[in-house]
């Protein structure tokens, strides 16, 4: 069987930090201000940067996955995020059968599209979040 995974684009690159004043490319692009949403896992997220392709992923309340990753690898790269036209349920259900796994279930993502993380063991080290759907304009 040959794994066929249409991504559109880049979607956005996630940036782990415990705020927006400890990362200088946050401070460059002037994201202090970047307002954060809560999410339902307790990191707080927000984009900045060019095209808000940018996203600043921060602990929102103790034991939040974030705080974990930070304690970890300290700020930097979290994730990157791939954009698909397919539904999700699909497009995890040809990778479950190529031993790709997901780190948990569909959820909503900050930006109130569909989303899904693959677990790093499965993607060479990098956790990918596949987003579903057009960018919000």
């Amino acid at each position: 069987m040959t794994l066929t995974l249409v991504a559109l684009e880049l979607d956005h690159v996630g940036i782990a930090a415990t705020s927006a004043h400890e990362l200088p490319l946050a401070r460059a692009l002037d994201a202090e201000g970047t307002p954060l949403s809560e999410m339902p896992s307790g990191v707080a997220v927000g984009r900045f940067g060019p095209g808000d392709r940018l996203e600043l992923v921060t602990p929102a309340r103790p034991g939040s996955p974030i705080e974990r990753f930070l304690e970890l690898r300290g700020p930097g790269l979290h994730h990157i995020a791939l954009r698909v036209d397919e539904p999700l349920p699909e497009v995890l259900g040809r990778l479950r059968a190529e031993g790709i796994e997901a780190t948990g279930e569909i959820e909503t993502s900050s930006d109130g599209r569909p989303c899904v993380f693959l677990h790093p063991s499965s993607t060479g080290g990098v956790l990918v979040e596949l987003v579903a759907g057009p960018r919000p304009a």
